[in-house]
């Protein structure tokens, strides 16, 4: 799911253009006159001819290889426990996926399943079927004979899937041939219309009332960060990731413009994951809108939007009840961003997204919509309140403003109070424990699904400020604050710091009573040993409650003698715009060893840096944010820019390295020790990679605003 700034697809509009079409896929082109160069595929005794152009995937050969069903490619063997696929993916187009099935395998719905030894499918679809195919653009077709499921789907060209099926035979039988005719055919009789792999849900599977014994997922207020990847990463992954400061992951459940794979995601993922304390917002990717953009996707019928609007939904509800969602929770439909100064076109959304509501409350499902700020949320907005128009119960913001905020300006506070989720940051890839995935971020604050009963809480452990400087030989005190949950009794949390060689810590571990809601600040003395060579150190806090541990915190030592500097593994510029943040810019500075240089108070400097691209440029305080912004002041620049305008964006995660021209970070708070506090954070993650108070609700800057404060130039004190 993808929601660019004004200012970012400005900046990079012609290089996002280019990401879309790589991701998304590309619009079928016109058939060419005569027919295309063939070549057989076969695997485990199951031959189909595609096109030679095609490329063939061999999945136990690459098993990161992502399967993506908006692009012409053909996909061998089961996919792999850790894709590497990218955030979000869009639309169909004509590709097929082949794997091998077992005695156990449960069937997606709606699956044909062939007469042994036979491999081409019939003309005549079941009644099933067809509605599966019609409803999602997918075929399904099990082999018995070479024991193999092939998953087909088609964009504007379903007439050469039909071929390819159609032309199919068997080379030779799988092994296990005779074991694979007990393919459980109960669940290819259903008419859902969802695409599952093998190990989703048959009819016998689900969690709800199913074999499992597993409960049913119920709707809870979510809160926190989150995020969503496209297909869900393992089992394994999600236990790596507890060492992330999330706790919620968006889940596609299906719709005609997934172009992921289900992969993992199974009713016993679902539930594995659950019990460690995951919650879920589950995401239907059904028509968008008619003037969409994006390449290769299913629209909405003006003329039927109600009615297509109210089938996605019940086609939605189906599979989450098959997964496991029990009634009551949220199902988002994933509305992309579209052109709403169309008026026909909005008016075909708000139709379709009123069906999707008044269809998902008759199944008993609350109802969700994700979608652009300046487009499916504004249209929403102008709707509030309207007692004629079945609104969502719940709204997510896509607006990559880097801030983990729920506010947005296209929306008024007093619109879905408490039921707002904010997609803050786009497609990149992020590593907790050891496993890499490629999400987006979300900030929660509405309806998700998890397990019933109360929400986990535990206590965290963090630093204030997490930086300090002294000379080897010396000593320095850091402070250790340790939060209590919020709910419960008294917490006994125990820690420990394991400092590394050349420094020792008093006392190195210990335990402390944290009431609910309380703190605990533990005083811990540093000492640096007297031939501890200059630089910057890591001390390593971790914690854990009971059995149960706690994410780990840092405490960055910077050993070097006064009026000394360290060097930095890329150039970091503190730009503030105001006596108050320079302070703080300062004061950071000093305890983390930089250089004066580091250090401007004058936004023709900054603009210089920003523009070169060479520095990592942090906006310490808001005015120096709103300068880099919009530079609503009209100060003088370098470009001679005036005011209202800069061609610069920000960026609001914590960066290692300069991002590139035109980008900078900010490093701003609502107080000035807010400011004080991200300065600190974010300036420690640039030099050591490593973020205090990881476990805890991250203090993230400000947004910037169209407000001229401060002065164009600060002296450095």
């Amino acid at each position: 799911m993808a929601e660019r700034n004004r200012k970012l697809s400005r900046v990079f509009g012609s290089l996002a253009a280019g990401l879309v079409l790589g991701l998304a896929g590309v619009a079928p082109a016109a058939a060419a006159a005569g027919s295309p160069a063939m070549r057989a595929v076969t695997y485990h005794g199951y031959q189909i001819s595609v096109p030679a152009s095609w490329p063939v995937y061999n999945l136990a050969a690459d098993p990161a290889q992502c399967v993506l069903f908006n692009r012409h490619a053909v996909y061998l063997g089961t996919p792999g426990a850790d894709q590497r696929c990218p955030a979000r993916a869009f639309g169909h187009t004509e590709a097929v996926l082949i794997q091998p099935t077992g005695p156990s395998t449960q069937l997606p719905p709606g699956t044909v399943v062939l007469p042994s030894g036979t491999a081409a499918l019939p003309a005549a679809l079941p009644v099933a079927a067809s509605a599966a195919a019609s409803t999602s653009q997918e075929f399904h077709v099990a082999a018995p004979g070479p024991g193999v499921l092939v998953t087909a789907t088609y964009g504007g060209d379903p007439a050469l899937l039909r071929t390819i099926l159609g032309q199919a035979r068997v080379t030779a039988a799988a092994p296990d041939a005779a074991d694979s005719r007990s393919i459980n055919k109960e669940s290819a009789t259903g008419s859902q219309g969802s695409a599952a792999q093998p190990g989703s849900p048959g009819t016998s599977q689900a969690l709800a009332g199913g074999s499992s014994g597993q409960p049913e997922l119920v709707g809870r207020q979510g809160s926190g960060l989150g995020f969503d990847p496209c297909t869900v990463p393992s089992v394994a992954t999600m236990t790596d990731w507890l060492a992330s400061p999330y706790r919620v992951i968006g889940t596609y459940l299906g719709g005609v413009n997934w172009a992921c794979s289900y992969g993992n995601f199974t009713t016993s993922w679902v539930s594995q994951v659950a019990a460690e304390g995951w919650q879920y917002i589950p995401i239907w990717v059904g028509p968008q809108a008619p003037c969409s953009g994006i390449p290769g996707v299913t629209v909405i019928n003006p003329g039927q939007a109600a009615t297509e609007g109210q089938a996605e939904a019940a086609s939605a509800a189906a599979t989450a009840q098959a997964y496991g969602y029990g009634t009551g929770t949220p199902i988002y439909f994933d509305m992309e961003g579209y052109d709403s100064s169309d008026t026909s076109c909005a008016q075909a959304v708000l139709t379709f997204l009123g069906g999707w509501t008044q269809g998902l409350h008759a199944a008993g499902y609350l109802s969700g919509v994700y979608s652009s700020a300046g487009s499916g949320i504004v249209d929403l907005a102008s709707q509030y309140g309207n007692a004629s128009y079945p609104s969502p119960d719940d709204v997510w913001i896509a607006d990559w403003t880097g801030d983990p905020v729920l506010t947005d300006p296209n929306l008024p506070d007093s619109d879905w109070p408490g039921q707002r989720l904010h997609q803050y940051y786009g497609s990149h890839n992020e590593t907790w424990g050891g496993a890499t995935v490629n999400i987006d971020n979300d900030v929660i604050g509405g309806e998700v699904a998890g397990l019933p009963g109360p929400a986990a809480a535990l206590p965290y452990v963090g630093g204030i400020p997490a930086d300090v400087a002294a000379a080897p030989g010396s000593a320095a005190t850091v402070l250790l604050v340790i939060h209590g949950a919020a709910g419960g009794g008294l917490d006994a949390v125990h820690w420990r710091a394991s400092p590394p060689a050349g420094l020792a810590v008093t006392p190195a571990s210990g335990v402390a009573a944290v009431p609910p809601g309380g703190v605990r600040v533990v005083a811990l003395r540093v000492e640096l040993g007297s031939s501890l060579p200059a630089g910057r150190y890591d001390i390593p806090v971790t914690a854990s409650v009971g059995s149960e541990p706690l994410t780990e915190t840092f405490e960055l030592v910077s050993a070097v003698n006064r009026g000394s500097t360290l060097a930095t593994p890329f150039p970091v510029v503190l730009y503030a715009a105001d006596p108050a943040s320079m302070a703080a810019a300062v004061l950071a500075a000093a305890e983390l060893g930089l250089p004066a240089s580091d250090i401007t108070g004058n936004f023709d400097a900054a603009w210089a840096d920003v523009a070169g691209g060479n520095d990592l440029v942090l906006g310490v305080g808001q005015a120096a944010v709103n300068g880099l912004n919009n530079n609503p002041c009209g100060w003088s620049n370098p470009a001679g820019t005036g005011a209202g305008h800069t061609p610069f964006f920000y960026i609001g995660v914590p960066l290692q390295q300069p991002p590139g021209a035109d980008v900078f970070e900010p490093s701003d708070g609502t107080s000035l020790t807010e400011t004080a506090t991200v300065t600190a954070q974010l300036t420690q993650y640039a030099l050591a990679g490593t973020l205090p108070d990881d476990a805890g609700p991250p203090v993230g800057p400000s947004p910037p605003q169209d407000v001229c404060l401060g002065s164009p130039d600060v002296g450095v004190p």
